[in-house]
């Protein structure tokens, strides 16, 4: 293996630590990539090795490795300063000690692993809001933060966030105590995001539009799937929010046509666009958001219509599944040219029609 630069060991779950130690019995300069995605058996013991042997990394995968524990990431700080990604996705025991060792913000002799620009946290349900203040001050360098499902983390966190310039990717889907309150604190701060994820926090709603079109205005991507919004929301994030290409707002059920209305209007710009499950959206709200020049993507899932309402460009549709299917095909295949293969929503692809 002298000269392997990447290594996918992804889903292997009878590997060990004995295993993996007669694989790396030397170091190996020139491996950047490793992924022990779901290697359950894997310890601290491991990373111990890797972070001896494997100093040139720069992506480690440990999504799923659920023994790794806060010394397992003392070691990886200790041992790999080039590391540019890291996924600790499930990793459960983590702490906020942990993160504190990986930005070098606690009192060990590790300098931390400070050239992160990924780090992925889904699910670390122990991490709090300290997790937050010691990624804001030792990784001023990250670009993408996912931190979805971490139930520990609020609003006050979100202020140590607002001002890493360097950020332009944040997930907070399903943090069950993000608020309006948290929105507003990215939004006041020297952010430029790009992609923000706030999907399933209940606690969001119109306000955090709001504060989104005052601060957070150049977002390519936003997703707000199930949040409280509404129509009047839709209203003032609109009108500053011209850049916007990818608009996710299923099971946002208080969302009419009036909200599509006002999306079809000022956001010429969107090339992707989740409806699934707006139940209160009809024929007319969708022909609307058809007219966009750009789209490319219509995501409609479960969303239904009466029979009265399925009609489309004059023709009747039988059923509300083959309304649906043809709403999504017809605009995946005017988007793509022929023989291209796109993937639709729907699952299909151009050549299945």
């Amino acid at each position: 293996m002298a000269n392997i630069e990447s290594l996918n060991l992804s889903g292997c779950y009878n590997l060990t630590d004995n295993g993996l130690g007669h694989a790396f019995v030397q170091e190996i300069g020139s491996l950047r990539a490793l992924n022990l995605s779901l290697c359950k058996q894997i310890t601290d013991s491991s990373l111990g090795r890797i972070a001896q042997y494997l100093k040139g990394l720069e992506v480690l995968e440990l999504g799923g490795c659920s023994n790794v524990t806060n010394t397992g990431l003392l070691l990886i700080a200790w041992g790999l300063q080039r590391l540019k990604s890291l996924n600790l996705r499930s990793c459960r025991h983590l702490s906020d000690v942990g993160i504190g060792h990986l930005a070098g913000m606690t009192r060990s002799a590790a300098e931390g692993c400070l050239g992160l620009e990924q780090l992925t946290l889904q699910d670390c349900q122990k991490l709090t809001d300290l997790s937050l203040k010691h990624i804001s001050r030792g990784l001023a360098g990250l670009r993408l933060l996912n931190l979805s499902f971490c139930g520990g983390i609020s609003d006050a966190g979100l202020l140590h966030l607002s001002h890493m310039g360097s950020l332009r990717s944040l997930n907070l889907r399903s943090c069950d105590n993000i608020s309006d309150t948290g929105i507003m604190h990215l939004a006041m701060g020297s952010l430029r995001l790009s992609g923000l994820d706030v999907s399933f926090c209940d606690k969001v709603g119109d306000q955090s539009l709001a504060y989104i079109a005052q601060g957070l205005d150049g977002l390519k991507s936003l997703s707000l799937c199930s949040c409280h919004i509404s129509d009047d929301g839709i209203n003032r994030m609109v009108r500053q929010m011209h850049g916007l290409r990818t608009l996710n707002i299923g099971q946002c059920v208080r969302i009419t046509d009036k909200g599509l209305e006002l999306i079809a209007e000022h956001l010429s710009q969107l090339t992707g666009i989740d409806l699934y499950g707006c139940t209160r959206i009809t024929k007319r709200g969708l022909e609307r958001i058809t007219q966009l020049p750009c789209l490319k993507v219509l995501n409609l899932g479960l969303w239904q219509m009466t029979d009265s309402e399925k009609i489309f460009n004059g023709k009747r549709e039988t059923s509300r599944e083959t309304w649906t299917l043809t709403v999504v095909l017809r605009w995946c295949l005017r988007s793509f040219p022929s023989g291209s293969g796109a993937m639709c929503s729907s699952g299909l692809t151009a050549e299945d029609v």
